[in-house]
């Protein structure tokens, strides 16, 4: 009888580590799945994160874009002032050399226009002496 009460007793342990063992496992199913809701949680926050940095990124992309347009523009025309400068100054000092007697050909080395330049700046010149010379 004594061994029946030994074999209940360690039936009952059995059954009570089984139950605590059970407990044991459930908890560890909870914080399991408590910890991959926030690791879930977590990926989506950083998914939310890269599509704002993205979608910053673009915009400032198409700034940069529109900026770098705007520059190339102005740079254009600061280089179409800049060869206008040059080309008035040109006209001006043929202008001088033709009224101190230069050829065309003078024009042409000494003020790096074309020749054709050169010829219609010499007409122009001569056609403006024979309108004063009219009339006076």
């Amino acid at each position: 009888m004594e061994s029946q009460w030994i074999f209940n007793l360690l039936l009952v342990l059995q059954f009570v580590l089984l139950l605590a063992l059970a407990v044991w496992a459930f908890r560890l199913s909870r914080k399991l799945k408590k910890f991959e809701r926030s690791v879930h949680d977590a990926g989506l926050a950083q998914k939310k994160q890269v599509q704002v940095l993205a979608s910053g990124s673009i915009g400032m992309g198409r700034r940069l874009v529109a900026i770098e347009k705007r520059l190339n523009m102005a740079v254009e025309r600061q280089s179409e002032l800049i060869s206008k400068e040059g080309s008035s100054v040109s006209y001006n000092r043929a202008m001088e050399l033709l009224e101190m007697g230069a050829s065309v050909d003078d024009l042409v080395s000494k003020c790096g226009l074309i020749r054709a330049e050169a010829e219609l700046i010499s007409l122009l010149k001569k056609e403006s002496r024979r309108n004063s010379n009219q009339s006076h």
